[in-house]
């Protein structure tokens, strides 16, 4: 039987002529498993660099520039507003685009402006103070006493009008459903049991809240509409309680914004009477 050749290597011919095209067959089957990669990576906005370009012109398409604010102002104050705005960065937007939305958003955004303007400003002008009234919304219970100074100085009635409003708003949906009493002096449902109004600081005499209110006069509608029982009751006490829905009981449920208003002796006299008119009369029949 011949011998088979064998290679330099030691190697019959045929297995290394085998080996090769194995080699071979695999290189090719490598290229086809890894094949070239695309670059799919994108360049990111910078937002910062976005902002302090576009930042005049995204308050004058929104229509704030009448504010007259400085561009360092309005960074301040709308910086994080813009990004919250701009939401990705993998795509640019233009600034028409963000202004829209802003306008879009106004009745989220214009309140947030109205407030940091209110901390920012010491001394602002009609145009700013009117737009702080307009748009401001819960943040009016921290603001109003810094907002009434100002309007008062002004003269503005009008906007002193629409600010007494956005307050019982505001309070009615995150203190008490029922309001404080109006204070005398400024007009706000602002007065404390302890008569002093958180709005324009106002301490308050008892006498005085009674002449601003008609006390004499609710007292004996409020005797008109009590029950024997409950005029009996009354006798006991010498003081009645008072919020803006008018007199109450002391045997009542109170609420926060109760004031404790004492009756004269006239105004003891009064509920004596009631009783007496009204409830011995029904007894002895």
């Amino acid at each position: 039987m011949p011998r088979k050749k064998v290679s330099e290597k030691g190697k019959p011919a045929d297995e290394k002529e085998v080996g090769s095209q194995a080699e071979k067959v695999s290189g090719e089957a490598d290229l086809k498993e890894k094949p070239r990669k695309k670059s799919t990576s994108r360049k990111e906005v910078d937002l910062d660099s976005w902002i302090d370009k576009n930042i005049d012109e995204v308050v004058s398409r929104a229509g704030l520039d009448y504010l007259n604010l400085s561009r360092e102002t309005w960074l301040d104050i709308l910086r994080d507003i813009l990004v919250d705005l701009y939401g990705s960065t993998s795509s640019y937007k233009s600034v028409d685009d963000i202004a829209r939305r802003m306008l879009r958003n106004s009745d989220r955004i214009f309140p947030v402006i109205a407030t940091r303007l209110a901390h920012v400003l010491s001394n602002p002008s009609p145009d700013q103070l009117e737009f702080i009234v307009s748009n401001v919304e819960d943040s009016i219970l921290e603001l109003a006493p810094k907002v009434y100074l100002w309007l008062s100085k002004l003269g503005r009635s009008d906007l002193l009008g629409v600010l007494r409003f956005k307050w019982r708003v505001a309070w009615s949906k995150s203190r008490t459903a029922v309001l404080p009493v109006v204070c005398p002096r400024c007009g706000f449902n602002a007065l404390m049991p302890d008569l002093v109004c958180l709005v324009c600081g106002s301490s308050i005499s008892e006498s005085e809240l009674k002449k601003h209110i008609s006390f004499t006069e609710k007292l004996g509608e409020f005797l008109r509409s009590l029950d024997c029982q409950e005029l009996m009751r009354l006798l006991k006490y010498d003081y009645v309680l008072v919020n803006d829905l008018g007199i109450k009981s002391p045997a009542d449920d109170r609420s926060p914004v109760d004031i404790e208003v004492y009756l004269s002796k006239y105004e003891k006299d009064l509920v004596k009477e009631a009783y007496g008119s009204r409830c011995l009369n029904e007894i002895t029949k």
